[in-house]
Protein backbone atom coordinates (compact mmCIF):
# COMPACT_ATOMS: atom_id res chain seq x y z
CA UNK A 1 0.00 0.00 0.00
CA UNK A 2 2.89 2.39 0.66
CA UNK A 3 4.13 1.97 -2.89
CA UNK A 4 0.63 2.73 -4.20
CA UNK A 5 0.42 5.96 -2.23
CA UNK A 6 3.79 7.07 -3.59
CA UNK A 7 2.73 6.30 -7.15
CA UNK A 8 -0.51 8.26 -6.93
CA UNK A 9 -0.58 11.82 -5.60
CA UNK A 10 -3.93 13.58 -5.36
CA UNK A 11 -3.88 17.14 -6.64
CA UNK A 12 -5.60 19.91 -4.64
CA UNK A 13 -9.34 20.24 -5.38
CA UNK A 14 -10.82 23.08 -7.41
CA UNK A 15 -10.06 21.97 -10.96
CA UNK A 16 -13.01 21.88 -13.37
CA UNK A 17 -13.80 21.57 -17.07
CA UNK A 18 -16.30 23.83 -18.82
CA UNK A 19 -18.87 21.69 -20.66
CA UNK A 20 -21.04 24.61 -21.70
CA UNK A 21 -24.21 23.76 -19.81
CA UNK A 22 -22.25 22.75 -16.71
CA UNK A 23 -18.81 22.57 -15.16
CA UNK A 24 -17.45 19.14 -14.37
CA UNK A 25 -15.17 18.79 -11.33
CA UNK A 26 -11.76 17.27 -12.06
CA UNK A 27 -9.80 14.85 -9.88
CA UNK A 28 -6.17 14.83 -11.05
CA UNK A 29 -3.64 12.20 -10.03
CA UNK A 30 0.04 11.69 -10.68
CA UNK A 31 1.15 8.18 -11.58
CA UNK A 32 4.87 8.18 -12.33
CA UNK A 33 4.49 4.87 -14.16
CA UNK A 34 1.93 6.30 -16.59
CA UNK A 35 3.23 6.58 -20.15
CA UNK A 36 0.54 8.96 -21.39
CA UNK A 37 -2.20 11.30 -20.27
CA UNK A 38 -5.40 9.47 -19.34
CA UNK A 39 -8.87 11.01 -19.16
CA UNK A 40 -11.72 9.01 -17.65
CA UNK A 41 -15.27 10.19 -17.08
CA UNK A 42 -16.79 8.94 -13.82
CA UNK A 43 -20.47 9.51 -14.54
CA UNK A 44 -21.50 7.96 -11.23
CA UNK A 45 -19.46 10.35 -9.09
CA UNK A 46 -19.96 13.20 -11.57
CA UNK A 47 -16.26 13.94 -12.02
CA UNK A 48 -13.57 13.75 -14.69
CA UNK A 49 -10.51 11.79 -13.58
CA UNK A 50 -7.13 12.71 -15.04
CA UNK A 51 -3.91 10.72 -14.74
CA UNK A 52 -0.57 12.25 -15.68
CA UNK A 53 3.04 11.03 -15.32
CA UNK A 54 4.10 14.14 -13.36
CA UNK A 55 2.72 17.20 -11.63
CA UNK A 56 4.11 19.38 -14.39
CA UNK A 57 1.93 17.48 -16.87
CA UNK A 58 -1.32 18.23 -15.00
CA UNK A 59 -1.97 21.53 -16.85
CA UNK A 60 -1.41 19.76 -20.17
CA UNK A 61 -3.80 16.99 -19.10
CA UNK A 62 -6.38 19.60 -18.15
CA UNK A 63 -6.04 21.34 -21.53
CA UNK A 64 -6.38 18.00 -23.31
CA UNK A 65 -9.50 17.16 -21.32
CA UNK A 66 -10.99 20.56 -22.10
CA UNK A 67 -10.39 19.91 -25.82
CA UNK A 68 -12.52 16.77 -25.42
CA UNK A 69 -15.42 18.63 -23.78
CA UNK A 70 -17.99 17.43 -26.32
CA UNK A 71 -16.98 13.79 -25.82
CA UNK A 72 -16.99 14.21 -22.01
CA UNK A 73 -20.47 15.79 -22.13
CA UNK A 74 -21.77 12.79 -24.12
CA UNK A 75 -20.32 10.40 -21.55
CA UNK A 76 -22.17 12.22 -18.78
CA UNK A 77 -25.35 12.16 -20.83
CA UNK A 78 -25.30 8.44 -21.55
CA UNK A 79 -23.24 6.99 -18.69
CA UNK A 80 -24.31 5.27 -15.50
CA UNK A 81 -25.64 7.41 -12.66
CA UNK A 82 -25.71 6.93 -8.90
CA UNK A 83 -28.28 4.31 -7.86
CA UNK A 84 -28.38 4.13 -4.06
CA UNK A 85 -30.13 1.16 -2.48
CA UNK A 86 -33.43 2.04 -0.82
CA UNK A 87 -36.39 0.21 0.73
CA UNK A 88 -38.85 -0.90 -1.94
CA UNK A 89 -36.15 -0.74 -4.60
CA UNK A 90 -34.16 -3.48 -6.25
CA UNK A 91 -30.67 -4.90 -5.81
CA UNK A 92 -29.04 -7.34 -8.23
CA UNK A 93 -27.36 -10.12 -6.26
CA UNK A 94 -25.41 -12.81 -8.11
CA UNK A 95 -27.25 -11.76 -11.25
CA UNK A 96 -30.75 -12.03 -9.79
CA UNK A 97 -32.87 -8.94 -8.94
CA UNK A 98 -33.84 -8.86 -5.25
CA UNK A 99 -36.46 -6.65 -3.64
CA UNK A 100 -35.05 -4.51 -0.80
CA UNK A 101 -37.26 -4.70 2.27
CA UNK A 102 -36.88 -2.78 5.52
CA UNK A 103 -37.34 -5.33 8.29
CA UNK A 104 -35.89 -5.79 11.76
CA UNK A 105 -33.82 -3.84 14.30
CA UNK A 106 -30.61 -1.96 13.41
CA UNK A 107 -28.25 -4.67 14.63
CA UNK A 108 -29.93 -7.49 12.73
CA UNK A 109 -27.77 -8.79 9.90
CA UNK A 110 -28.97 -8.57 6.32
CA UNK A 111 -31.04 -11.62 5.38
CA UNK A 112 -31.83 -13.07 1.97
CA UNK A 113 -35.14 -14.75 1.09
CA UNK A 114 -36.18 -16.69 -2.02
CA UNK A 115 -39.89 -17.05 -1.29
CA UNK A 116 -42.32 -15.64 -2.33
CA UNK A 117 -39.78 -13.60 -4.36
CA UNK A 118 -36.02 -12.97 -4.06
CA UNK A 119 -35.59 -10.33 -1.37
CA UNK A 120 -32.95 -8.77 0.88
CA UNK A 121 -34.16 -7.79 4.34
CA UNK A 122 -32.29 -4.90 5.94
CA UNK A 123 -32.91 -3.81 9.51
CA UNK A 124 -32.73 -0.36 11.06
CA UNK A 125 -33.60 3.07 9.76
CA UNK A 126 -34.35 3.61 6.07
CA UNK A 127 -31.59 6.24 5.84
CA UNK A 128 -28.99 3.57 6.66
CA UNK A 129 -30.15 0.96 4.15
CA UNK A 130 -27.65 1.89 1.42
CA UNK A 131 -24.65 1.77 3.75
CA UNK A 132 -25.73 -1.43 5.50
CA UNK A 133 -26.50 -3.24 2.27
CA UNK A 134 -23.23 -2.14 0.65
CA UNK A 135 -21.30 -3.39 3.68
CA UNK A 136 -23.05 -6.75 3.45
CA UNK A 137 -22.48 -7.02 -0.30
CA UNK A 138 -18.77 -6.29 0.18
CA UNK A 139 -18.51 -9.17 2.63
CA UNK A 140 -20.37 -11.46 0.23
CA UNK A 141 -18.08 -10.36 -2.61
CA UNK A 142 -14.97 -10.97 -0.50
CA UNK A 143 -16.11 -14.52 0.26
CA UNK A 144 -17.06 -15.45 -3.30
CA UNK A 145 -13.99 -13.84 -4.87
CA UNK A 146 -11.58 -15.40 -2.37
CA UNK A 147 -13.04 -18.84 -3.11
CA UNK A 148 -12.62 -18.49 -6.88
CA UNK A 149 -9.16 -16.93 -6.61
CA UNK A 150 -8.07 -19.85 -4.45
CA UNK A 151 -9.23 -22.32 -7.11
CA UNK A 152 -7.53 -20.52 -9.99
CA UNK A 153 -4.31 -19.69 -8.16
CA UNK A 154 -3.95 -23.33 -7.12
CA UNK A 155 -4.51 -24.45 -10.71
CA UNK A 156 -1.67 -22.16 -11.81
CA UNK A 157 0.61 -23.08 -8.92
CA UNK A 158 0.78 -19.42 -7.84
CA UNK A 159 0.60 -17.63 -4.51
CA UNK A 160 -1.59 -14.58 -4.00
CA UNK A 161 -0.01 -11.94 -1.78
CA UNK A 162 -3.35 -10.47 -0.71
CA UNK A 163 -6.88 -9.80 -1.97
CA UNK A 164 -8.51 -6.39 -1.61
CA UNK A 165 -12.19 -5.63 -2.21
CA UNK A 166 -12.54 -2.03 -3.32
CA UNK A 167 -14.86 0.51 -4.89
CA UNK A 168 -13.13 0.38 -8.27
CA UNK A 169 -14.55 2.62 -10.99
CA UNK A 170 -12.62 2.07 -14.19
CA UNK A 171 -11.93 -1.66 -13.94
CA UNK A 172 -13.29 -4.81 -12.34
CA UNK A 173 -9.99 -6.09 -11.03
CA UNK A 174 -6.24 -5.56 -11.00
CA UNK A 175 -3.03 -7.44 -10.23
CA UNK A 176 0.20 -5.90 -8.99
CA UNK A 177 3.68 -7.09 -9.83
CA UNK A 178 3.94 -8.32 -6.23
CA UNK A 179 0.94 -10.62 -6.62
CA UNK A 180 -1.65 -8.49 -4.82
CA UNK A 181 -5.12 -8.68 -6.34
CA UNK A 182 -7.87 -6.04 -6.13
CA UNK A 183 -11.49 -6.49 -7.15
CA UNK A 184 -14.62 -4.38 -7.39
CA UNK A 185 -17.19 -5.36 -4.78
CA UNK A 186 -19.89 -4.87 -7.44
CA UNK A 187 -18.87 -8.19 -9.00
CA UNK A 188 -21.24 -9.76 -6.47
CA UNK A 189 -24.07 -8.08 -8.39
CA UNK A 190 -23.15 -9.96 -11.58
CA UNK A 191 -23.88 -13.61 -12.39
CA UNK A 192 -21.37 -15.97 -10.71
CA UNK A 193 -19.79 -16.89 -14.06
CA UNK A 194 -18.85 -13.24 -14.61
CA UNK A 195 -17.29 -12.91 -11.15
CA UNK A 196 -15.38 -16.12 -11.86
CA UNK A 197 -14.17 -14.76 -15.20
CA UNK A 198 -12.67 -11.69 -13.54
CA UNK A 199 -11.09 -13.81 -10.79
CA UNK A 200 -9.49 -16.04 -13.44
CA UNK A 201 -8.37 -13.01 -15.45
CA UNK A 202 -6.51 -11.48 -12.52
CA UNK A 203 -5.02 -14.82 -11.45
CA UNK A 204 -3.70 -15.25 -14.99
CA UNK A 205 -1.80 -12.00 -14.46
CA UNK A 206 0.18 -13.82 -11.78
CA UNK A 207 1.73 -15.65 -14.72
CA UNK A 208 1.70 -12.93 -17.40
CA UNK A 209 1.58 -9.24 -16.44
CA UNK A 210 0.33 -8.30 -19.89
CA UNK A 211 -2.43 -9.16 -22.34
CA UNK A 212 -0.32 -11.20 -24.71
CA UNK A 213 -1.63 -14.29 -26.54
CA UNK A 214 0.04 -16.38 -23.84
CA UNK A 215 -1.98 -14.53 -21.20
CA UNK A 216 -5.29 -15.25 -22.94
CA UNK A 217 -4.33 -18.90 -23.35
CA UNK A 218 -3.75 -19.02 -19.61
CA UNK A 219 -7.18 -17.49 -18.91
CA UNK A 220 -8.88 -20.00 -21.19
CA UNK A 221 -6.97 -22.86 -19.53
CA UNK A 222 -8.86 -21.97 -16.36
CA UNK A 223 -12.18 -22.80 -18.02
CA UNK A 224 -13.29 -19.23 -18.72
CA UNK A 225 -15.35 -18.33 -21.78
CA UNK A 226 -13.46 -15.13 -22.56
CA UNK A 227 -15.74 -14.00 -25.38
CA UNK A 228 -18.94 -14.53 -23.38
CA UNK A 229 -17.55 -12.62 -20.40
CA UNK A 230 -16.29 -9.77 -22.56
CA UNK A 231 -19.68 -9.52 -24.26
CA UNK A 232 -21.58 -9.56 -20.95
CA UNK A 233 -19.50 -6.78 -19.41
CA UNK A 234 -19.72 -4.76 -22.61
CA UNK A 235 -23.53 -4.93 -22.46
CA UNK A 236 -24.14 -4.83 -18.71
CA UNK A 237 -20.98 -3.61 -16.97
CA UNK A 238 -21.75 0.09 -16.98
CA UNK A 239 -25.16 -0.61 -15.51
CA UNK A 240 -23.55 -2.12 -12.40
CA UNK A 241 -21.22 0.77 -11.62
CA UNK A 242 -23.82 3.10 -10.14
CA UNK A 243 -25.37 0.64 -7.70
CA UNK A 244 -24.83 1.43 -4.05
CA UNK A 245 -23.46 4.92 -4.66
CA UNK A 246 -25.11 7.56 -2.52
CA UNK A 247 -26.15 10.67 -4.42
CA UNK A 248 -23.47 13.33 -4.31
CA UNK A 249 -20.76 11.04 -2.95
CA UNK A 250 -17.27 10.69 -4.36
CA UNK A 251 -15.19 7.52 -4.31
CA UNK A 252 -11.73 6.70 -5.65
Amino acid sequence: MTRLRKAFAVEPPGLAIDLGARRAPVVARVNRRARRLIVRVDTVAGVVRLTAPSRRAIPEALRFAQSQADWIARQFEHGATARPFAPGGSCPYRGVPHRITLDGPPRMRVRRLDDPEPALLVGGDASHVNRRLVDWLKREAARDIAARVDVHARALGKHVQRISIRDLRSRWGSCSAEGALSFSWRLILAPPAMLDAVAAHECAHLVHLDHSPAFWRTVRSLGVDVEAARDWFRRHGDGLRGWGTALGSLSN
